[in-house]
């Protein structure tokens, strides 16, 4: 029977409850972790619980501990800080008899560094934009826009577009900051996935119409056809770099064709979206560890299909823990 623990679980109600669905339909049950006791994720699953924060030595042991006493079989991370470690820790968990559905470390410490990404992707022949680092940046020669921002960080936070005589003070507020051309095109997002051993199994893209906080509130499904080429051979060389399970791909698109800005190994914020058009990615998951063959559906989902968001509230006398 399968048992699925989503940690970090948060805000990511749709997620949750689309692999609620996906388990239960087959009689498992999802159990859901975080350190917020008023998480609204928690309020959608058969079972939560308190963990402390990823950066606590004791992360990783508490969870092994619900993996053990509640004969966990697949966990499903969703955010950045948590990729590498429990990559890291991947055979602990499956002595436990679960399966982490994640990529190799080594990918996610190219994926979680943005100089790192350009410049492996780049040996690839994947255009990408030009960057710099503060110490090997000659600022007199640099282009009179540019955008800087963490080279480890997510949600647009600490993004700056900035020109060139204001660059100094923006790299002080910026935390090992990177230095990038500013592209002036248009961005999409790819919600794809990839089986346990690397191979390309599908993908949807989309458009971010509007974003909070660097999560999309309102998206379009776009058609693939002009990039398919492309994204398979991204997607490929993303299976060969380690890349396993959801990934989630931003690229902008000049008149020249793509370039590859950045890449997360987990679930996107924007995914249910592209789980409506057809990324029945749950599903397909629970499939491979039934041992079940998926069969690649690269780029065959629903064209043109809208989505918006609006808040939810839920009331409790009491939070699940304080």
């Amino acid at each position: 029977m399968h048992c699925v623990l989503i940690t970090s679980a948060g805000r990511r109600t749709s997620l949750v409850k689309s692999f609620v669905d996906a388990v239960h339909a087959r009689g498992g049950k999802v159990l859901a972790a975080d350190m917020d006791g008023l998480a609204p994720s928690l309020y959608f699953v058969d079972r939560a619980f308190e963990v402390p924060p990823v950066k606590e030595p004791s992360y990783i042991d508490k969870l092994l501990q619900i993996v053990s006493h509640y004969k966990v079989t697949t966990l499903i991370p969703t955010i950045d800080p948590e990729l590498l470690i429990l990559s890291e820790n991947r055979e602990r968990f499956l002595k436990q008899g679960c399966t982490p559905i994640i990529s190799q470390p080594n990918f996610i410490r190219i994926s979680d560094d943005k100089w790192l990404t350009v410049q492996e992707f780049a040996k690839f022949g994947f255009r990408v934009p030009t960057s710099w680092l503060p110490g090997n940046a000659n600022i007199d020669k640099l282009p009179d826009m540019l955008f800087v921002k963490p080279r480890r960080g997510s949600a647009s936070q600490h993004a700056y577009r900035v020109l060139k005589d204001k660059l100094p003070h923006v790299l002080a507020l910026v935390e090992d900051p990177i230095i990038q051309e500013c592209i002036d095109a248009p961005e999409v997002t790819v919600d794809a996935m990839l089986d346990m051993a690397g191979r390309p199994i599908h993908y949807v893209m989309r458009k971010r119409i509007k974003t909070i906080g660097g999560e999309s509130v309102e998206g379009v499904t776009l058609d693939p056809q002009p990039y398919h080429k492309y994204l398979m051979q991204l997607l490929t060389a993303i299976g060969k770099m380690g890349g396993i399970g959801p990934v989630t791909i931003q690229l902008f698109l000049d008149k020249e064709g793509p370039i590859l800005s950045e890449i997360n190994p987990r679930f996107g914020g924007g995914f249910p979206l592209a789980f409506a058009a057809g990324a029945r990615y749950p599903e397909w998951i629970l499939d491979m560890l039934e041992g079940k063959k998926v069969d690649p559906r690269l780029g065959d989902y629903e064209v043109g299909l809208f989505m918006t968001r609006y808040y939810v509230e839920i009331i409790k006398d009491e939070p699940m823990w304080r």
